[in-house]
């Protein structure tokens, strides 16, 4: 009461060091067109002008300083899981601290005197998430440091899209997991996901399910109900996880997605039917706001995974590009995790080709390294509602890539999604649903089982296995219907077990008459790398110098090098005059060894 007293005969705006005058009418709506233009992103301009000037509105504020992606490649590129999570860490919060600190006192301000509240601040982007009034926010988005202010709008079950399955068929195991082919892992190479975390982003699970209360990840550095942060990691008591909803450990599921998601992902079958892929994995309940608005609690989400031990993060969500979602950020929180050597995994939608030619899959989904996951039914036949791609970041700063045509290749993979069975938030039986949402935690149960086998594989190398060892549905090769095809789990699991960290190819941008690298990652030291090209497109070719078969067709030698005592190798040339346009398919190969494709367009 002394804090707000203080307080009461002041204009916030004085208060947080903006001078004399408050922003009220009309001076409130001058202010939201000076700073529109560049500042309030979104609806936000006009949910100001609509707004009390008492109300409480959620927002993220995007920091203008951000890590270096320069940076961020390194640590990606490290090839230890441990030291890039620690080095990720070391890079990002202290970037965070450093920068947030000025804003978060004043919002700690705003905060004491009824002007702010659930204030927050993340490290996985450079971001702070709070509520706070039309003055408040117009304050923040008129500093220098602040690149942006985005509305964190309430959103709803929307996010979540499913469709009912048909009846309560009676199987041991359910199709999907038969058809990927998970009981001959578990059969023959004895491999069932154990000692695998996989962080579930979604609506709370019923932890006491039979089938699934044998595999709940439990936080060994906190003390069951002390009311004390015991592994100081700022929550307290998060012993399962933590509920970014309610801002508690509470982590039940109160809509019956979440459930249904893990059973799919780890569901042992103690109670009749066979629905995890991944019947040892444990599972870490992630909850986010699904009910009143879901972005920056889903972006909290990743950086919990990421900083509390899980190896896969799977969300069976995505918000459509019709909503505005703040597609920057996702990618950007998304890469962050990438590179810390967690396997990020998200659904691509259930729009079908709604939005063609490059709005269909849902962001983040259309984040171009994410493991996007499509839907097919049980005989391999493409689920009618699963979003069809390609994506585009041409006209999203900073990033503006990926121009269509002819765009990025969208979904990654498919998987079963129709009339999937799997445990239901009645707390012991079964329920049957449809929908990329049932797909996901499919390729997320495959990627735990991959991981047992083969703990070193990141989020790259287990992209690239999943897609070379993948059923090829659809067109011949990668498609916006099927992505590279259906997952095979047994094929996916004995490609991780073979050792197989795929070397990496990585290219700077095309340009007309200007020089361009070709890096490579992870090659065998001192190996002979060969940089090979084509403007023909994929095909399947055999190198009998190398005795390994690439994926160009009519392929043509760009140069040699030799690969460092590191794995990695460097060509870079000039790329030819007048020949703005063409589009050009780039590997890289060394003997039995071939690197992932890279396509683009000459600029």
């Amino acid at each position: 009461m002394q804090l707000k007293n203080r307080w009461a005969g002041l204009t916030l705006a004085a208060a947080l060091g903006l001078g004399t005058a408050a922003f009220t009418s009309p001076l409130l709506g001058q202010a939201v067109e000076s700073a529109a233009a560049s500042r309030l992103r979104g609806d936000l301009a006009e949910v100001l002008r609509r707004a009390q000037p008492h109300d409480l509105i959620p927002v993220s504020i995007i920091m203008r300083e951000q890590a270096s992606r320069d940076e961020i490649a390194r640590i990606r590129f490290a090839g230890d899981k441990a030291f890039q999570r620690q080095a990720m860490r070391d890079l990002l919060q202290p970037l965070a601290e450093q920068s947030q600190a000025t804003i978060l006192a004043l919002l700690d301000q705003a905060a004491a005197a009824g002007a702010a509240d659930r204030v927050q601040s993340l490290w996985i982007h450079n971001v702070i998430i709070a509520r706070a009034t039309p003055e408040v926010i117009l304050t923040v988005a008129q500093r220098d440091d602040v690149a942006y202010v985005n509305h964190d709008a309430p959103r709803g079950i929307e996010v979540l899209p499913v469709l009912p399955g048909e009846g309560g068929t009676i199987s041991e195991i359910e199709c999907g997991v038969e058809l990927m082919g998970a009981p001959r892992v578990w059969s023959e190479f004895g491999i069932t996901g154990r000692g695998v975390v996989v962080g579930v982003i979604d609506t709370g699970c019923c932890l006491t399910h039979p089938d699934l209360r044998n595999q709940v990840w439990v936080n060994r550095g906190e003390i069951p109900n002390n009311n004390i942060d015991d592994d100081n990691n700022g929550f307290i008591d998060d012993i399962n996880g933590w509920n970014f909803e309610s801002n508690n450990n509470n982590v039940g599921d109160t809509f019956g997605h979440d459930t249904h998601v893990t059973g799919t992902v780890a569901g042992d079958g103690t109670n009749g039917t066979q629905t995890g892929m991944a019947p040892d994995a444990l599972f870490m309940s992630l909850k986010f706001w699904n009910s009143f608005s879901g972005e920056t609690s889903v972006w909290n989400s990743i950086q919990y995974g990421v900083n509390n031990g899980a190896d896969v993060l799977t969300a069976s969500l995505g918000w459509p590009h019709s909503t505005n979602p703040d597609r920057p950020t996702w990618r950007s929180v998304c890469e962050n995790a990438m590179a810390a050597g967690v396997v990020v995994v998200f659904a691509a939608g259930n729009e079908g080709n709604c939005c063609r030619p490059t709005d269909a899959v849902r962001t983040p989904g259309d984040v171009p390294d994410m493991i996007t996951v499509g839907a097919t039914d049980c005989n391999d036949i493409l689920a009618s509602f699963s979003s069809i791609g390609p994506v585009t970041w041409q006209n999203i700063p900073p990033y503006n890539d990926w121009p269509y045509p002819p765009g990025k290749p969208k979904p990654t993979i498919s998987a079963p999604g129709v009339n999937t069975k799997s445990t239901s938030n009645n707390c012991t039986g079964y329920t049957n649903l449809s929908g990329t949402s049932m797909a996901t935690p499919h390729v997320a149960g495959a990627i735990a089982l991959m991981l047992e086998a083969n703990p070193a594989l990141d989020h790259f190398a287990v992209k690239e296995i999943l897609q070379a060892t993948a059923l090829d549905l659809g067109a011949p090769g990668r498609d916006n219907s099927f992505g590279a095809g259906r997952v095979d789990a047994y094929e996916a699991v004995a490609a991780a077990m073979g050792g197989g960290i795929p070397m990496r190819l990585q290219t700077s941008r095309f340009v007309a008459g200007v020089n361009a690298d070709a890096e490579v990652f992870r090659a065998t030291p001192g190996a002979t790398v060969a940089f090979i090209y084509s403007t023909r497109g994929l095909g399947s070719t055999y190198i009998p110098q190398l005795d390994v078969t690439i994926d160009l067709n009519s392929p043509v030698l760009a140069g040699v090098r030799t690969a460092d005592q590191d794995g990695y190798a460097l060509l870079r040339k000039r790329v030819p005059a007048n020949t703005q346009g063409v589009r050009v398919w780039m590997q890289a190969a060394e003997f039995q060894r071939k690197s992932n494709v890279v396509e683009q367009v000459i600029e």
